[in-house]
């Protein structure tokens, strides 16, 4: 598939206009067309800005215990305070499109089992398409509800293989969550923890933290040292990113989402061959993320 077929793919799902979900958020929000723009205006003097497509037809299905839909990133990187001395042009251009799949099975004594299905280009597309460009992440989770005076509590424990870290690799995955009230809910764990409250029919706010990463694969040639060619080499990000965000619901098919965050301990680089071939000076950024939603089977 060629770099302009897959742009226009996804700008072609932009027009539906919408707000994005990732694969292992615990929201639990279903049934979206979503548009979402994220900008981080400093890391390590590199500027990205995220463009994002999300698609879930999770309960569209007659069978509602099976899941999919689609997700494409574009990010844009500007290394201008770079130039003088080095050409990253080949990762000023990223593109993640990912494709999920999810099966849900009630065991016993309120256990369920979720499994999560994820193969996912990272690239630059510079150049033709190879396996470095893939990447086949995963998760299961076995999770525990209680119901308690209609106040719910869940328990999570599972394990997932992706990115989630930068450079693939196996993690556990372990949260509690817990209802105080009709309008306060708060999850402690891995990979996020937060608090989520609803201040009216239409508006709630949540303060997160989870990590944030990237990992693409660039398939031509990197002339970093004018000597010495490198072929797939590839641009490794991670972070935590603690964040407030606002979202308001305009009616029961649309609602928006406003986010402020900051991303510590962040860690820049490209990588060959499992070697880092540069490192980034590492310090922390504002982020600031919009969207728009689309519930498209309100029933």
């Amino acid at each position: 598939m060629s770099k302009k077929t897959i742009q226009y793919l996804a700008f072609s799902l932009a027009s539906f206009v919408s707000y994005g979900q990732k694969m292992f958020s615990t929201t639990d929000v279903k049934d979206l067309v979503a548009l979402e723009y994220e900008i981080y205006p400093g890391i390590s003097d590199v500027q990205f800005n995220n463009k994002a497509v999300n698609i879930d037809f999770t309960s569209i299905l007659d069978q509602s215990a099976i899941g999919f839909g689609v997700n494409y990133t574009n990010r844009s990187l500007d290394f201008d305070d770079y130039e003088t001395y080095y050409n990253f042009s080949g990762f000023e251009e990223l593109h993640h499109l990912e494709v999920f799949a999810t099966y849900k099975k009630a065991l016993i004594n309120n256990w369920n089992l979720d499994l999560t299905f994820a193969p996912y280009l990272s690239s630059t597309l510079n150049d033709n398409i190879t396996s470095e460009d893939f990447i086949l992440s995963y998760s299961v989770n076995f999770i525990k509800s209680w119901d308690k005076e209609g106040l719910k509590s869940h328990l999570k424990l599972g394990a997932g293989y992706g990115s989630l870290f930068g450079k693939p690799s196996f993690y556990p995955l372990i949260s509690y969550s817990s209802n105080v009230n009709e309008k306060l809910r708060y999850e402690i764990g891995f990979p996020l923890s937060g608090a989520f409250y609803k201040i009216n029919t239409q508006s709630t706010i949540d303060f997160t933290a989870q990590p944030e990463s990237i990992y693409a694969n660039n398939t031509s040639a990197l002339d970093l040292y004018s000597d010495n060619l490198l072929y797939d080499s590839k641009l490794e990000f991670k972070a935590l990113k603690v964040s407030l965000g606002y979202k308001f619901q305009f009616d029961s098919n649309w609602s928006s989402y406003f986010n402020v965050g900051y991303l510590t301990a962040s860690e820049l680089s490209l990588e060959h061959n499992d070697h880092t071939i540069y490192d980034f000076d590492s310090n922390g950024s504002l982020s600031l993320n919009i969207g728009i939603s689309l519930n498209i089977n309100n029933k």
